[in-house]
């Protein structure tokens, strides 16, 4: 029950968070290609697919450049850096 409800009860339900099978059907002969190609290459870090990226997300937000990073805390990182964001400092930009 519901606390403070009206006493109905609802069976328990399995909500997906995250459903990329549409999304991926559509491209996923490109995406194979793609994996395959670096896998290929063995450049999975600095290599000719990600300049590509970077050049590509660059052109996309209208950017002069683009970092791909390993992850979003890095990102973050890399963008207080930036701001010369020094640590406790608060940052009012």
């Amino acid at each position: 029950m519901v606390p403070g409800g009206s006493g109905l009860q609802f069976p328990p339900m399995a909500v997906p968070l995250l459903d990329l099978k549409p999304q991926l059907a559509s491209i996923h002969g490109d995406v194979m290609r793609a994996i395959e190609r670096v896998v290929s290459s063995q450049l999975f870090i600095l290599g000719s697919e990600v300049a590509d990226l970077e050049r590509e997300l660059a052109a996309y937000v209208g950017a002069p450049h683009a970092v791909g990073c390993a992850s979003g805390t890095d990102a973050l990182i890399l963008a207080l850096h930036a701001l010369s964001v020094r640590a406790g400092e608060k940052c009012s930009r």
